[in-house]
């Protein structure tokens, strides 16, 4: 999550980009819920088997791409969640091509130290 966070924020010149955060995660949802047609994008999952590059498995809402069925996506947001006394402080948001029980408003924890192959990260733009 470190590493996507420094990454969002060196991605674009010229602008302010960061990961991000749940909030507009969540506001995404809800603009394309209310704009889309699709009032049940929210729960929507995966239906795929595999990875996919962005925009190639047909989860595109609103120019909004792969919320819910590509990759978690690690956000900024914070959880004071534990597992096995072991902290996961990490969240991450959406479906992933994997795991076909999670969909797009699910958050999902992970320890800050660990490296998966099934997470990757949206930046925010601010102008």
């Amino acid at each position: 999550q470190i590493n996507a966070a420094t990454a969002s924020r060196n991605l674009y010149t010229g602008v302010n980009s960061d990961l991000i955060n749940s909030y507009a995660w969540d506001t995404a949802i809800v603009y394309i819920q209310n704009f889309s047609g699709d009032t049940d994008y929210s729960k929507q999952n995966s239906s795929n088997t595999s990875l996919e590059n962005t925009g190639v498995n047909s989860d595109e809402k609103c120019k909004i791409n792969d919320m819910a069925s590509n990759a978690f996506e690690w956000t900024t947001e914070y959880c004071t969640n534990t597992r096995s006394s072991s902290a996961c402080p990490c969240t991450s948001r959406g479906g992933s091509y994997d795991f076909s029980s999670y969909y797009t408003v699910v958050r999902n924890n992970f320890n800050a130290t660990n490296s998966y192959g099934n997470i990757s990260f949206r930046s925010a733009l601010y102008m």
